[in-house]
């Protein structure tokens, strides 16, 4: 259980470190957008940020388990769980950036 619990803080401690990354990055790209243009896409990064880390830290909680059934270590399991995990966050956290910078361009169009 201790390595289940410790895949699922490691991952959601990374992701949530590269979601504040990335979002210094996303200020950075919005800086033509008005103020009130550039909180809806802000908002709709942290947002689906959250959401993402959430869900990776507990797939990486629930694949430690997978690995610890199938004769892993706990520690191997744990060290295979995480990687995978954050890597995948990574990757949807940079999806959600570009889904905050449409949503600001879709307001700053459209209304």
């Amino acid at each position: 259980m201790a390595a289940k619990i410790a895949a699922l803080l490691t991952t959601f401690v990374i992701d949530l470190a590269v979601g504040a990354v990335i979002l210094l990055f996303l200020l950075v790209a919005m800086n033509g957008f008005s103020e009130s243009d550039a909180t809806w896409g802000l908002g709709v990064f942290v947002v689906l940020a959250l959401l993402v880390s959430l869900s990776t830290s507990v797939g990486a909680f629930f694949l430690a388990g997978l690995l610890m059934k199938r004769n892993f270590s706990q520690v191997t399991s744990a060290f295979i769980a995480v990687p995978v995990f954050s890597i995948v966050g990574i990757g949807l956290e940079i999806v959600c950036a570009l889904a905050g910078v449409g949503v600001a361009e879709y307001v700053r169009v459209n209304y």
